[in-house]
């Protein structure tokens, strides 16, 4: 992992807050990413490095799991789903 090139703008401290919740509570959530694409998974791991924060989602398939690293900038919303 490298630093990113574009310029660190901290996420609102409501959805910072929200994602420690999930991550900890290990609750499914629906991430809408900036550039429209959307995940879900849990979230496993939220960190900070290279000035920026993480998080680290897995998102589990019927037949597989893929791992997701996020930076937190990059996130529009979360929003909760029924497990």
């Amino acid at each position: 992992m490298s630093a990113p090139a574009e310029p660190y703008v901290p996420i609102s401290c409501a959805l910072h807050s929200e994602l420690e919740l999930a991550a900890m509570r290990r609750r499914p959530l629906q991430l809408q990413l900036r550039n429209g694409r959307s995940l879900r998974g849990t979230i496993t791991d939220v960190w900070t490095a290279y000035g920026r924060e993480w998080l680290l989602l897995a998102v589990q398939s019927a037949s597989s799991r893929s791992d997701y690293l996020i930076d937190l900038t990059q996130i529009e919303g979360a929003y909760a789903v029924q497990s």
